[in-house]
């Protein structure tokens, strides 16, 4: 609609640029009762309807317009989920937001017919996990994009295998912000160290790169701290997380990690962003995260910006 798709195709950085992209919280078709909620993976306590585990999915990018603040009383994910949010529509040639949803299924679908033709393209599309972390290897050189979960305190992580064809053929992690107890098993299974929540992350991302990262290559992470993640292995220094700024910057050279909370009014969640990544003419993976205007609460956007100045806060390519 509007030519999103084909905008986010021709150019990722310039889009994430220019709107603020999103995921819409699923509801069932109408007609026939499917739906793809774009949120955590292996998870239907609460819906009893099928959640996407880390796959392959044809997706659609719908134009999304939101006015201002967000409406009293209301959180920033119920006011771009909600069935009739104020202020929220999804046929505007004027959108500032590019919502991303499964195609032919959501909300913005719920008042078209089944079957509608839109412009869908592939692309791989990685959930979170409770207590825990998601991970998937972007190995298949017909899929040429890259979508996650929304982040309000997860970490996003790629390691590069060694070799000519590692950038081809990356590993990326979603690791929730509580990862849980133990690495995953495919990264040797073994008890996170610290004490904290936020230790155990840094646990978790360090047990990561040990498993998926090639000798020469290097750390490429997202963060909602700016904490170091600890020296291990080749990666004989800390490597700070720096904050995602307004302006951006180059791609970073050597070890790289950036941090998106960074506004401790926002309660219970500081910051929130949305990564996408893309693969260019030589099937190499690009990947880069946009801080968005506010967090999960009615004060998220008045804080970070004034009335009526919905527009991303950062961009900034890590990959």
């Amino acid at each position: 609609m509007h030519g999103l798709n084909k905008k986010f195709k021709a150019d990722p950085l310039a889009f994430m640029n220019r709107l603020i992209m999103v995921t819409l919280p699923a509801q069932p078709c109408p007609t026939c009762h499917c739906v793809m909620d774009l949120g955590q993976g292996r998870w239907v306590g609460n819906n009893i309807y099928a959640r996407p585990e880390p796959m392959v999915l044809k997706f659609d990018l719908i134009a999304g317009a939101f006015a201002g603040n967000i409406p009293a009383g209301q959180s920033f994910d119920q006011a771009l989920g909600a069935a009739a949010p104020a202020g929220l529509a999804f046929d505007n040639p004027t959108a500032n937001y590019a919502a991303l949803q499964v195609l032919k299924v959501g909300l913005a679908r719920v008042a078209n017919p089944v079957g509608r033709l839109t412009n869908e393209y592939s692309a791989y599309w990685l959930p979170w996990a409770t207590a825990g972390a998601n991970e998937l290897h972007l190995n298949d050189p017909n899929v040429r994009f890259f979508f996650t979960a929304m982040f309000s305190g997860c970490t996003f992580s790629v390691a590069t295998p060694a070799g000519a064809a590692g950038p081809a053929n990356v590993w990326v992690t979603h690791i929730a912000w509580d990862p849980g107890v133990n690495a995953p098993a495919a990264w040797g299974g073994a008890a996170l160290a610290g004490g904290t929540i936020d230790a155990r992350r840094l646990s978790a991302e360090r047990a990561f790169y040990t498993a998926r990262m090639g000798a020469g290559t290097f750390v490429r992470s997202v963060a909602l701290r700016p904490d170091a993640l600890p020296a291990f292995g080749g990666v004989v220094a800390a490597v700070p997380a720096a904050p995602v700024t307004a302006v951006g910057g180059p791609v970073p050279v050597g070890h790289g990690r950036y941090c998106y909370g960074d506004n401790a009014m926002l309660v219970p969640n500081p910051g929130i962003a949305f990564i996408a990544g893309w693969r260019d003419n030589h099937h190499h993976w690009h990947f880069a995260v946009q801080k968005h205007p506010g967090g999960y609460n009615a004060l998220g956007a008045p804080l970070q910006r004034g009335p009526n100045t919905i527009v991303p806060q950062g961009v900034q390519q890590f990959l």
